[in-house]
């Protein structure tokens, strides 16, 4: 027989097969994390940026760019608020920077900064929009007051004559009356318009069908607020925000036609590559865009403007959210249609029709009280 054969294995050969592998798979995890700043940012000085931001708020608290910011060393901190609320806080100069929706809230701010720090910085707008449902589309497409902007099987936007319309409200119809499967009378349904600026630019919009000239005098736009006041009345109890509820699997049971921003609209309709055929927009005959202003109190908010306007990640994930980003100029950037038809959404018709013509600040403040019973 063969006597067995002994070999002697160096223990410090097997110490380095068990632990070459694990080891290069850490070390390259490792310049990963130190690549892209994971490791290193925790032990980054990172300031916080307090922000009173109204309906914009939902781009600072989009995941993507908190990322981004964290990356440049800040982290904003948000109190959200109504525009209208924001302007007329008794802490305003606490923050670093606020964001409110609408003109009359900007300028407001800007009156209470006078002879203090308060920089404008304007990187996007969006158009205010009345966000419906197909079926109720197409319902006032029947009733002579809607038409389809383009003659694709199922469009995602209409354009909606706002004069014929109010003709509906006034006349008390109902959705069954233009063979939709719902009893409730035909109205729009907005955020408080003492409260949320897209809320005062329905009373905008609604004013405006009445009377193509803005008033002149506080008389002319209270009468003009009591003349619209009962559609706005119509819609009951309002909210703050309507986007949640419209968004909402059960929003056809909230609001049949809701108003919200343009962007809200894309962002949803870009995360779902345009496959929800069901929301749909309707335009109405005059459009308003809200170019929010970012209004910086400190040098910290000045960054966060000048990252907002510069910043090409920030910039091109603005695009991705639905905003149609600015430039210094004050001309539209980045390839907005472009990306849009990249994710199967097609371009929405922002701008092609006349502007609302809203009151002066002053008057339309007016107008907003009384059609609101604002305290």
């Amino acid at each position: 027989m063969q006597e067995p054969e002994f070999r002697a294995v160096d223990p410090r050969r097997c110490f380095l097969l068990w632990f070459v592998p694990p080891l290069t798979v850490f070390v390259l995890g490792l310049v990963v994390l130190l690549v892209s700043g994971h490791i290193t940012g925790p032990f980054r000085n990172v300031t916080v940026v307090r922000a009173l931001l109204a309906s914009k708020r939902d781009f600072f608290q989009d995941e993507q760019v908190k990322r981004i910011l964290m990356a440049r060393g800040y982290q904003v901190h948000v109190t959200p608020a109504g525009s209208r609320d924001l302007a007329r806080k008794p802490d305003l100069d606490s923050y670093h920077f606020v964001f409110p929706s609408g003109h009359v809230a900007n300028e407001h701010v800007k009156t209470r900064r006078t002879g203090k720090h308060a920089v404008p910085f304007r990187p996007f707008f969006s158009p205010v929009v009345l966000g419906t449902f197909r079926g109720y589309a197409e319902a006032l497409v029947r009733a002579g007051v809607a038409t389809p902007h383009d003659q694709g099987e199922q469009p995602l936007y209409y354009n909606l004559d706002l004069q014929k319309f109010m003709e509906l409200v006034e006349k008390h119809k109902r959705w069954n009356d233009y063979g939709a499967a719902n009893g409730n009378r035909v109205i729009i349904q907005s955020p408080d318009p003492c409260k949320a600026y897209s809320g005062a630019v329905l009373a905008g919009f609604l004013a405006s069908a009445r009377d193509d000239n803005p008033p002149q005098t506080v008389e002319a736009a209270e009468d003009l607020a009591r003349r619209i006041k009962p559609q706005i009345d119509a819609q009951g109890q309002t909210s703050e925000d309507m986007a949640p509820k419209y968004f909402a699997p059960e929003g056809p049971t909230h609001a049949a036609i809701a108003v919200i921003y343009e962007h809200q609209y894309l962002a949803h309709q870009l995360e779902k590559r345009g496959a929800d055929k069901e929301r749909v927009l309707l335009y109405p005959t005059v459009q308003h865009q809200s170019t929010p202003e970012l209004i910086s109190f400190t040098p910290e908010g000045d960054r966060i403007g000048e990252l907002m306007m510069t910043d090409p990640e920030l910039r091109r994930r603005a695009v991705e959210l639905g905003f149609h980003s600015l430039g210094w100029n004050g001309a539209t950037e980045q390839d907005f249609a472009g990306h849009l038809s990249e994710r199967g959404v097609p371009e929405p018709p922002s701008g092609e029709r006349g502007r609302v013509a809203l009151p002066k600040a002053e008057l339309f403040e007016r107008m907003i009280d009384v059609v609101g019973d604002c305290r």
